[in-house]
């Protein structure tokens, strides 16, 4: 295979099928070894060779106070038995409860009826479907009717003993909030402990409210103006860049949904955006520059 170049050589080895297989190959020669050692290597193979997904939970209470329970869709070709993700072992059966962000194997859902942005805490729980455990999480003990609640997001938790980072006794949940007086907030809860304050002046010291624009396998993106808002997964912390200079008023843009962000399969965040008959995508560089990688004109390609 001496006649094939790195980018052959690479597609070769993204197919292998098997973890095993993979090491196998890396002891061949230092060749393979530094292809398969390589950091965007290894994510595509990741991206390509991902546990089997066993499906998707879908609310179908769109904010109703009485629903159906929330319907788990399962992946084809089925993978398990959908009766093992049943959430009829939660407080009140399963028509109460609304998804609200999912972690490894954990599920954090909210009391169907609590509305976005209003001024109370929701009943929460997270729990674990193919256990049929659940933890409530309590609000902060400070909490007071100057909080607008808006966002919640389940984050790994500390790497235990044995290295994992998301189980029932492990994790965390990002709360984001605001105030009629000074702006964005953000609190941590820790199982086996307690709310804590993040600090969100380095990135949002003036914003009442972020947008939600899409997520990767590890974060999520908000948008506010032309500031792009980057959430973590596995260390709950933010950081942040701008948009590329595609027009002025970013909110109004993304609030007609045809605008969204997620992660390529190398790894990198991409914007998707709609804008007079043309779809545009930008990617993000190593040094947090957007630029436009590719240009499609919709009336020609559809």
């Amino acid at each position: 295979m001496d006649v094939f170049n790195d980018d052959a050589l690479r597609l070769v080895l993204e197919r292998v099928d098997s973890h095993v297989s993979l090491v196998r190959a890396a002891a061949v020669c230092r060749r393979w070894r530094r292809a398969i050692a390589d950091a965007a290597f290894l994510r595509r193979y990741r991206s390509l060779h991902a546990p089997p997904v066993a499906g998707y939970y879908r609310d179908s209470s769109c904010g109703h106070r009485f629903s159906d329970a929330p319907v788990f869709d399962l992946s084809s070709p089925p993978v398990v038995d959908a009766r093992h993700f049943s959430l009829d072992f939660l407080p009140g059966g399963a028509a109460s409860w609304t998804p609200r962000s999912c972690r490894g194997s954990l599920l954090l859902l909210w009391q169907v009826g609590f509305q976005d942005f209003l001024q109370e805490f929701p009943d929460m729980v997270v729990c674990e479907p193919l256990t049929r455990r659940y933890r409530r999480i309590p609000p902060p003990t400070d909490f007071n009717d100057c909080w607008q609640c808006y966002e919640f997001c389940l984050i790994d938790g500390k790497v235990d003993e044995v290295g994992g980072r998301t189980s029932l006794p492990n994790f965390r949940v990002l709360c984001m909030f605001c105030d009629r007086y000074s702006g964005l907030h953000a609190v941590m809860y820790t199982v086996g402990s307690s709310w804590s304050k993040k600090n969100t002046d380095h990135i949002a010291p003036s914003f009442k409210r972020l947008h939600l624009m899409g997520h990767g396998p590890d974060c999520w993106y908000f948008t506010r103006g032309r500031a792009l808002i980057i959430l973590d997964g596995s260390t709950g912390d933010f950081s942040s860049s701008d948009l590329p200079p595609l027009l002025e008023d970013w909110d109004s843009h993304a609030s007609d949904s045809d605008f969204f962000i997620t992660n390529g399969q190398d790894g990198k965040p991409r914007i998707f955006t709609v804008f007079d008959g043309t779809m545009k995508v930008f990617v993000m560089l190593e040094g947090g520059e957007w630029v436009l990688e590719k240009r499609v004109l919709l009336s020609e390609a559809t």
